[in-house]
């Protein structure tokens, strides 16, 4: 019989117990999302390694105050964002998404159906996101790319509910006026099977 790995919260008031086991095992669950999402901040791996460990460091010496925690997964991004965000100089805070080759669009071949297609799209689609003003990109982030929901992204963010969705209506029509119509939908398409929908 498989054993159940145990919730969130049940770790989290392991931790505010004492339970050093239990924070290796938020670490160890958490890590890899805190890393990408720390990589699409900032492009500096260094200072995002290092924050995420003062995360958890900063969770393990404050164990005897810390607050009950619903969310810990929302609660670690606003931390790690937090970190990131007071460690880099403002200008470096910047979100960053990964990029392909630059390919050339060849008109008249069936490129909805072609990997070449889609590693343009990729490319397209990645040089307009990164248009964006950086709150919108950070809506885009948090929405789409690590399938927080408006509440959670509000509380990352420290802005209320109202303002993401406004931030995100304004992220996707700035798309949609950026890409051809086709192509925003392959994008939508693309999203989808990222977040396995």
């Amino acid at each position: 019989m498989e054993q159940s790995l145990p919730l969130d919260h049940v770790l989290w008031d392991a931790i505010r117990e004492g339970d050093k086991a239990s924070l290796g095992e938020l670490y160890e669950r958490y890590y890899r999302l805190l890393y990408r999402y720390g990589t699409r901040l900032i492009s500096d791996t260094d200072l995002v390694e290092d924050t995420i460990q003062d995360v958890f460091i900063t969770i393990w010496n404050n164990r005897q105050k810390l607050a009950i925690v619903k969310n810990s997964k929302a609660y670690l991004f606003t931390i790690l964002r937090r970190g990131i965000h007071q460690k880099s100089k403002k200008d470096e805070f910047i979100s960053d998404i990964d990029t392909t080759p630059d390919l050339a669009y060849t008109e008249g071949k069936d490129n909805y159906e072609d990997a070449e297609y889609e590693q343009w799209l990729v490319e397209k689609l990645s040089t307009v996101l990164k248009s964006l003003p950086q709150r919108q990109m950070d809506v885009i982030l948090l929405r789409y790319y690590e399938n927080f929901q408006t509440s959670e992204i509000a509380t990352i963010m420290g802005i209320t509910e109202k303002s993401v969705r406004n931030t995100l209506y304004k992220a996707l029509t700035h798309l949609r006026v950026h890409i051809q119509p086709l192509d925003f939908i392959l994008f939508i398409f693309l999203v989808l099977q990222t977040l396995g929908l």
